[in-house]
């Protein structure tokens, strides 16, 4: 990985916090996206940016701005900011779906289209963004979510059919993710068949390095053993 610069959004979420230690262990210029506040602990190696509502274009602008100003201009751009909401449709309201897009679709847009101008000019340019297995199919609850997951596939899709050759943009699909919420949301369930963190950041390291230099445009499934 070297001295590439990385932008990781979703950053104080259970696999942003892995994607981001992953990184430093790799010796990447990271800049992390934080919601809220960043942990006590960081490293050093982390240039942390607070309170991104990345659903506001300028936030995004901004990022880059600082990350061209720390380091240099981006190399790789992690999109995993994003949210779950379970509602069935009858409860499901317009404005759930508008939240949902929001959060999973608009955020990736915005930080997306504010580095592509950068991450175009790289030799090795990488956008990777998180989809879902359950917007492949939607089942009971996941309406709104699938719906804006979506989205966030078909833009995968589509943007790579439009940037050059030194570029690559792809999309993870996870299914359920073993976190500690996950675990206290579903007590009955069996989280060995769930996928990690760490397997989902090993794609993620994939991706972005040069051996994944011929995936491009693609939904990669991380089902686990589901």
């Amino acid at each position: 990985m070297g001295s590439n610069t990385v932008i990781i959004t979703g950053a104080d979420g259970n696999l942003g916090t892995v994607a981001v230690k992953r990184f430093i262990d790799m010796g990447a210029n990271i800049v992390a996206a934080y919601g809220g506040t960043k942990p006590v602990d960081i490293n050093g190696a982390v240039h942390a940016i607070e309170n991104c509502d990345l659903t506001r274009p300028e936030h995004a602008q901004a990022i880059i701005g600082t990350t061209m100003a720390k380091f240099s201009a981006p190399d790789i751009l992690i999109n995993i900011a994003g949210g779950f909401m379970w509602k069935e449709i009858k409860d499901t309201t317009l404005e759930d779906f508008e939240a949902q897009f929001n959060l999973n679709f608009k955020t990736m847009y915005n930080m997306t289209m504010a580095a592509l101008p950068e991450i175009e000019k790289s030799m090795s340019g990488r956008v990777i963004n998180v989809g879902a297995m359950g917007a492949m199919r939607a089942h009971t609850g996941m309406s709104a979510y699938a719906v804006s997951k979506a989205a966030v596939m078909r833009f995968t899709e589509a943007l790579a059919e439009e940037t050059g050759d030194n570029m690559t943009v792809n999309a993870i699909l996870p299914s359920i993710i073993d976190t500690p919420q996950n675990r206290e949301d579903m007590p009955d369930a069996d989280p060995s068949k769930w996928v990690t963190t760490d397997e989902i950041v090993d794609l993620m390291v994939f991706l972005a390095s040069n051996e994944g230099s011929g995936i491009n445009g693609s939904l990669i499934p991380a089902a686990g053993r589901l």
